[in-house]
């Protein structure tokens, strides 16, 4: 007989996992927090993230990874993530079909957000 290491599988309501993030933002949790379908991508990122810190001597990618991935457990468990894709997909029927879409550049909003974050683009 072999001894696999197994997750415990809990399910919890949307606010149990808003609040776990809130108070927990390790890698571990913010996996806990993923659909099942996400965690083998969170896995991947996590591991190519560790591996470039390693080699270049820079936690950078492995905090941006975190906050990306943590973001992404949040919105997914709150229906956020589907109204962002739902939004996407109607704002880009406008497009294709040649009407005009408010709102600002998203090159000036990166730029904006980069800017934050204490990044310098080369837009």
């Amino acid at each position: 007989m072999t001894a696999e290491p197994h997750e415990l599988i809990s399910v919890r309501a949307p606010e149990q996992i808003v609040e776990s993030l809130k108070v927990d933002r390790s890698p571990r949790n913010i996996r806990a927090c993923l659909p099942p379908a996400d965690r083998d991508y969170f896995d991947e990122d996590f591991r190519r993230a560790m591996a470039k810190a390693t080699e270049e001597l820079d936690l950078a990618p492995v905090n941006a990874l975190l906050a990306h991935w943590w973001h992404m457990a949040r919105m997914k468990a709150t229906g956020e993530y589907e109204e962002v894709l739902e939004h996407g997909a109607r704002i880009q029927e406008q497009i294709e079909r040649g009407e005009y879409v408010p709102g600002r550049p998203l090159r000036e909003v990166l730029a904006e957000r980069a800017s934050e974050l204490g990044v310098k683009l080369d837009l």
